[in-house]
């Protein structure tokens, strides 16, 4: 991509990957009937007492466009952090939330972090940020502080007490999850599409060959895409000759569309077209035709479902920040769901938490999905590959969404790891593809 903005919207729109969650705390669950007190609890833990527990946040409020992709970030955590204080907080206790601006800058996210743990002694943070670098990372190692976020690193899934819910940084493998769905769809040989410009674009392009070789599916080609500068057209024309039926793309949302379109103008069959980015009712609006009968995956429900997890979070938005025009806003979903990631870590951590209590207790869970908003997680294994992920279809008529149910009682399509690792999976085109 152009920018980081871009690489982060990649980030976010592959269902992500954003992969799965569990936002137990999606009702406003707390524990405060405990028979132990929460006066009696021994002092000195940083941030707690016995009314409250101070958490951190950070975000990028300023800088640039990565600041824009992220301004639903703040509202959403404030969103779920005044439901479970509406709730009667946790273990009594109500969550005192203290932000940060981080300025779209590693320097300033290591100084937000240092001010928010040192300074205001906050007991752990949440951290929506593309900021996180290593020497922080190790910092916050060091002092045992829990942190909740979106992964947009592999550092996400190699430090005991960093939490994510799926990432698509992970070096564990591919999973078989793509190669399923396109399997079910009547895809038999594949075209990929990825954007040099962008690592996570690349990064997938790794996990989508050999999830689709695993189901039988013939790789036919792979071919480089950057919108703006490269032409749909051609990738119509190597579809056409590469004989292949299913047109998968780890490019931007916008780019997928354009391709897509290109193959149906020039009469190209596609059993199925699968893209890994996300698409809302605007794209509808204004690309509906073009999109009739393509396929995308997402991490979390869809807003077309209308699940007692949806209904959940709407009226969460709606109560507690009206002020977000858009909640189904990747931005939104992800920051909700690490707001209640922390929310869930604080009630496991006990009546008198510690942050080894919320670590120790919080890798224990097996299957978090966020009450049901996102598929199920094992916290346990953080540097796992994603297996879970729902694929939306858009109508014949271009002018709606509806999930394709996949295996799993939750509806999900869930997987399983393929052997070997991201190392002896890169991308590479064959010598008959080049760029498009």
């Amino acid at each position: 991509m152009k920018s980081r903005c871009s690489r982060v919207r990649r980030v976010l729109s592959v269902a992500v990957v954003l992969l799965g969650l569990p936002m137990t705390g999606c009702a406003g669950s707390s524990h405060s009937g405990e028979t132990t007190s929460s006066s009696s609890c021994p002092s000195g833990t940083p941030g707690v007492t016995a009314n409250s527990i101070k958490i951190g946040f950070v975000y990028p409020d300023t800088g640039g466009p990565i600041a824009e992709a992220f301004r639903p970030a703040r509202s959403a955590v404030d969103a779920r952090i005044a439901l479970a204080n509406a709730n009667g907080g946790v273990h009594g206790r109500k969550i005192d939330l203290e932000w940060r601006d981080d300025e779209a800058n590693t320097g300033a996210f290591a100084l937000a972090a240092h001010d928010l743990v040192v300074q205001e002694g906050a007991f752990a943070l949440i951290a929506q940020t593309v900021d996180l670098d290593q020497p922080t990372a190790d910092w916050l190692h060091a002092r045992n502080v829990p942190v909740t976020g979106l992964a947009t690193s592999p550092l996400w899934g190699e430090y005991s007490n960093l939490f994510h819910f799926g990432s698509l940084f992970n070096k564990g493998g591919a999973v078989d999850t793509f190669g399923r769905y396109v399997k079910a769809q009547g895809g038999t040989k594949a075209l990929v599409v990825w954007d040099p410009s962008a690592e996570t674009s690349a990064n997938l392009a790794i996990q989508l060959a050999p999830s689709l070789q695993s189901q039988g599916i013939q790789v036919v080609g792979q071919t480089t895409y950057s919108e703006t500068v490269s032409n749909p057209a051609k990738v119509a024309t190597l579809l056409r000759q590469d004989g292949a039926d299913a047109l998968i793309g780890a490019v931007q949302a916008d780019a997928f569309i354009d391709i897509y379109a290109a193959a149906k103008a020039a009469g190209v069959k596609l059993n199925v077209a699968l893209s890994a980015s996300n698409y809302g009712p605007a794209q509808l609006r204004t690309r509906g035709a073009d999109m009739a009968g393509m396929s995308m995956t997402m991490g979390y429900r869809s807003y077309t479902e209308k699940s007692p997890a949806i209904t959940a979070y709407e009226q969460a938005v709606a109560d507690y920040a009206p002020e977000l025009m858009n909640p189904f806003d990747d931005l939104a979903i992800t920051s909700y769901v690490a707001a209640d990631e922390m929310v869930r870590g604080l009630e496991l951590a006990g009546v008198c938490p510690t942050r080894q209590s919320f670590i120790t207790n919080l890798r224990q869970v097996h299957d978090y999905d966020a009450g049901g908003l996102l598929a199920p997680t094992d916290l346990s294994r953080p540097a796992d590959p994603d297996a879970c992920f729902n694929f939306l279809k858009v109508s014949p008529q271009g002018d709606s969404y509806a999930p394709v149910r996949g295996n799993s009682p939750s509806g999900f399509w869930c997987g399983s790891k393929l052997p070997g690792g991201s190392d002896t999976l890169a991308p590479s085109a064959p010598a008959s593809t080049g760029p498009a």
